[in-house]
This record gives structure tokens, sequence and C-alpha cells, in this order.
């Protein structure tokens, strides 16, 4: 059966990636979900984030994105700390553990990323990426 509808096809891929990332994450305790997170927290240079913001980054619920933290404070990796902006809120935050794997978690997340993407030249590569992120603009007006 030739499959020719976008949102098939980007189930499948996600599923795809899953398949490829967790047996390898899961040397370091993590899913790829957790592991999403944490990617957010490298790229910001505080290491820190609201629960909202990876909410919004993932399109993810309040309660999956909770859990996803939950289970990462568990292993270590994250921590909740105060927001100076908001006496109320909490910011998620790396811990030194997890500051201290980012070299070898990045290399991972991009050998992940190099297995997922082999069948694809650098610019199919550019192309595909270009067409996710108007496809996903459409999404977020």
């Amino acid at each position: 059966m030739n499959i020719d509808k976008v949102a098939i096809l980007i189930k499948k891929a996600a599923l795809e990636f899953d398949k490829i990332s967790n047996p390898i994450l899961a040397k370091y305790g993590l899913t790829s979900s957790q592991y999403k997170v944490l990617k957010y927290l490298y790229s910001r240079q505080s290491g820190t984030a609201r629960v909202v913001d990876l909410e919004r980054q993932y399109s993810m619920t309040h309660p999956t994105t909770l859990g996803l933290v939950d289970a990462l404070e568990t292993k270590g990796f994250v921590t909740r700390i105060p927001n100076p902006l908001d006496a109320r809120g909490k910011l998620v935050a790396l811990t030194d553990k997890a500051k201290s794997m980012e070299d070898e978690l990045q290399s991972v997340g991009d050998s992940i990323e190099k297995r997922l993407t082999a069948g694809l030249d650098e610019n199919e590569k550019e192309q595909l990426i270009a067409l996710l992120q108007k496809l996903l603009k459409i999404g977020e007006e």
C-alpha cells in the first residue's frame, strides 16, 4: 500500500524515531520524550525553562509535561527552582549531572538524527526541515 497522506507519514516518521532512539537512550536511563526535554534545556543559555515553555515547544499537555519533568527529577537530571520573575512559579533546571552529560547526550542525539536521515542527502534533509517548519507554522496561526 502506497501511503500518500502527510499526517500518516509524519506519525510513521515519529514512530521510527522512537524505534531508533529509545534503545540507545535507554542506556542513559532516558526515553526519547525525556531526552527532548533535556535537549530543550540544553538549548537555553540559562539551562532553565518554565513548564509552559516545554508544553508549547513540544505541543504537550500539562499532565504529560509534568510527568516527564517528574521522571527526570527522580532520575537526577532536573530540579525545580524558584522563578525569580514570578514568586508563584518554578523553573525546571538542569542538574550538575545533566550538565556533565551534555556533550555526550548531544552527540547521541546527533547520531540518532544521522540514522533517521541516512537515506537523505544534505539537500533533501534541508528541504525536509524547511517543509516541516513551514507545515508547523500553519498549525501555530
